[in-house]
């Protein structure tokens, strides 16, 4: 199979990774997929779970970045805000161009960035292209877009969620 497919590490969601870990991998930044990964699908609310996840990761002292395929910045902007992180939307995962501008806002290069998702095709595939660290979560809900349902599950089942050896949950 093809490794570009494969995520470094699985976690069953964002609290379970271990924020200190990725500091002492050397990471600086991380990027995280909006729709299933930081919030359920389309929705404008972040679980209290995450949102301490991402307090985690800032005593950690890693920079934090949205970045969604998102067409329009209608509902990312306030969830970003919420947050107090940068985002990017119209990323055109898993081209190059959104995660370059993801990493040139936190300053960090793909040696010492994260891409965090819950989709192969998109999130980890496109990381990797880049060398970013690669962490793929399961998916937050069953609802997701109908081209995710219909497409990109099934093909996901065909080549497997497998990570290649590290774990990133504590």
């Amino acid at each position: 199979m093809n490794n570009r497919l494969r995520p470094h590490c699985l976690a069953p969601r964002l609290a379970a990774i271990d924020c200190a870990a990725l500091a002492a991998r050397g990471l600086r930044g991380v990027l995280i997929d909006l729709d299933n990964t930081l919030t359920p699908w389309r929705s404008h609310e972040v679980p209290a779970d995450a949102r301490e996840w991402l307090a985690r990761v800032r005593q950690a002292g890693l920079s934090v970045c949205l970045l969604t395929n998102a067409a329009t910045d209608g509902r990312v902007r306030p969830v970003a805000e919420s947050l107090g992180v940068p985002w990017i939307v119209r990323a055109l995962k898993p081209l190059p161009s959104g995660y370059l501008r993801a990493m040139r806002l936190l300053d960090t290069t793909p040696e010492t960035t994260a891409m965090i998702g819950d989709q192969v095709f998109t999130d980890v595939y496109g990381g990797n292209r880049l060398g970013l660290y690669t962490i793929l979560v399961d998916p937050m809900s069953t609802r997701e877009a109908l081209v995710t349902r219909l497409v990109q599950r099934p093909l996901e089942r065909l080549v497997g969620r497998v990570a290649k050896n590290a774990t990133c949950t504590g």
